[in-house]
């Protein structure tokens, strides 16, 4: 009996250590939170990665270019980048929909750990007959851009 216990301990001790090595790689579900983002542009932006795979985005630049907030999902991927998409409603002058944006980021931890994160982005723009949950129906041009990100913490 002690020794299929040792033996269940000493199984479970290794199989923490080794997916606590291949979360170390990617994006750890303890680094969900929330990060500050500079954008290459110079585009400010607040972003949220829930432990459930939500992505919430707030962005200095939705006054000017009169969109919603952004919404979507996020997942961490075998090559240690991380991957998220988000969805948001952009509006004309009256107030009618214009289109749907849908912003594709890919990202990584930078240093040890949580701290910053940087990565790139690409953002389209879907009009009417076009469908945001296929990238490939996308006829315009996409935007690309650049970003850094630090976490956002209580100070102590």
């Amino acid at each position: 009996m002690r020794t299929q216990s040792v033996s269940t301990l000493l199984f479970v001790l290794l199989l923490l250590g080794f997916s606590a090595s291949v979360l170390a790689d990617g994006f750890p579900e303890d680094c969900a939170g929330t990060f500050l983002t500079q954008e290459g542009s110079g585009a400010k932006s607040i972003w949220t990665f829930g432990q459930d795979g939500t992505f919430l985005g707030t962005s200095s630049t939705q006054k000017v270019f009169n969109f919603s907030n952004q919404q979507g999902v996020w997942q961490s991927d075998d090559s240690g980048n991380n991957k998220g998409v988000f969805l948001d409603f952009s509006f004309d002058a009256s107030g009618a929909l214009l289109n749907i944006g849908r912003v594709d980021v890919v990202f990584h931890t930078v240093g040890h750990g949580c701290s910053k994160i940087a990565g790139s982005f690409s953002l389209r723009f879907f009009t009417a007959g076009e469908d945001p949950l296929n990238p490939g129906s996308d006829t315009g041009t996409p935007i690309t851009d650049t970003f850094t990100g630090r976490r956002l913490t209580v100070a102590h």
